[in-house]
């Protein structure tokens, strides 16, 4: 254990009496080790928060759509006929394992209050159980019944921001509001929702289905989707495959043929994403790999150079009676030490970029231990593999010849 302490400690010696060149050696190791903290903090952080934008869609809400979610072939699948509202009521008479059914269809609108106004706000139109099926409730008001959107009737619900942009700190509800001109009734202000995937969910208008088929123009050939909310979250499964089975019947589908819809779960996202962040990391560890096997080249050639300006001492330190393994450790924990610096720089440098990025962008960064010891682990790795063959190269020299040497 003397041996080893000592080594290290003409280790630092030889280093900080050659700064530059023991600078120049660990920088190799110090881009390649962050690299590979700087992608995997952001990646550990991009996952983290597309899960946590997710966890608001619901884990029990079913999507059913003309398109899948994640890998789908969009160019076959856009020439599927499009779901109707026929079809939900379908779904909602016949299942018994779904608590709500709605449908509901995407527009635009303006919105106009006296000399204050928004274009191409986002406008929904769908039924009374679009409040539970996408966590809806308003903070202020009322959703609008069934009644409501049997008559199609002028009625309103805003999105948190509409109705603070438009009111401030009047209460929207039983005020009136232009939407395309016409005049319509706010019965309800939504619970403040944040974005999603960059859409402020804040910025929309809510109207009953049959209202937006009447007065706005949407696209037929999209048709509507149908969101959908199981009551027993353990029988995801069971309750898509009844899903399924209940709509293949309705759109008359015949035993050989595929379905011409999608029923869409928020798990397949997160396989999805799984799957591009599994990819994402093979191809970090290999860019990574790269620049320590660069690093690592650099360790070598600069201890080869060290071993040779340094012969005479080898040499003395042989006739004094060093053996060949305690020259050949102190060359090894020579290079482990170069390359950890650069390790633990690389390891503060990549998560300073990651912060830095964080701050400019509205992705997280994660700082994580795995990301850490990646780090140490890679770099030390490193320092040995590549220390070892200048080292056991010392190790040989002939005493009598490397007193000899000039």
């Amino acid at each position: 254990m003397y041996y080893i302490w000592e080594s290290i400690k003409i280790s630092l010696t030889i280093i900080t009496e050659n700064k530059l060149r023991s600078f120049l050696t660990l920088l190799g190791i110090m881009i390649g080790v962050t690299t590979i903290i700087f992608v995997h903090s952001v990646l550990v952080g991009a996952e983290k928060f597309i899960v946590q934008e997710l966890s608001s869609l619901g884990s029990n809400t079913i999507y059913i759509s003309k398109y899948s979610w994640g890998n789908n072939d969009w160019k076959k699948e856009r020439k599927r006929k499009s779901l109707s509202i026929e079809n939900a009521d379908f779904i909602r008479n016949n299942s018994n394992l779904l608590e709500y059914v709605s449908p509901f269809i995407s527009s635009l609108c303006h919105v106009k209050y006296g000399s204050k106004q928004l274009t191409y706000i986002s406008l929904v139109g769908t039924t009374e159980s679009y409040e539970y099926t996408s966590d809806s409730s308003p903070s202020s008001g009322r959703f609008f019944s069934s009644a409501e959107v049997d008559r199609g009737s002028n009625i309103v619900i805003l999105g948190n921001q509409i109705a603070d942009v438009m009111f401030g700190n009047i209460d929207p509800v039983g005020q009136y509001i232009k939407l395309n001109g016409r005049n319509f009734y706010i019965i309800g202000v939504l619970e403040k929702k944040g974005e999603l995937f960059g859409s402020n969910m804040d910025e929309q208008v809510i109207v009953p289905i049959t209202t937006l088929k009447k007065y706005f123009s949407y696209s037929l050939r999209g048709g509507v989707n149908i969101s959908a909310k199981a009551k027993y979250p353990t029988r995801m499964n069971e309750t898509m495959d009844n899903i399924t089975s209940l709509l293949r019947v309705n759109r008359g589908l015949k035993p050989d043929e595929e379905n011409d819809f999608s029923v869409n779960q928020i798990s397949q996202i997160l396989d999805f994403l799984n799957k591009i962040t599994g990819g994402l990391q093979i191809l970090l560890f290999v860019i990574g790999s790269l620049s320590l096997l660069v690093g690592g080249i650099g360790i070598m050639n600069i201890m080869l150079v060290s071993v040779t300006q340094r012969t005479k001492e080898i040499g003395t330190r042989k006739a004094l009676g060093a053996t060949k393994n305690l020259i050949l450790i102190q060359f090894v924990i020579e290079s482990v030490i170069l390359c950890s610096f650069g390790g633990f720089a690389g390891i503060i440098a990549g998560f300073s970029v990651a912060a830095l990025i964080s701050s400019f962008t509205p992705l997280p960064y994660s700082i994580s231990l795995v990301s850490m010891i990646i780090g140490v682990g890679f770099s030390t790795l490193v320092g040995i593999v590549f220390g070892f063959y200048p080292a056991n190269k010392a190790a040989k020299l002939n005493p009598i010849n490397a007193l000899r040497y000039e």
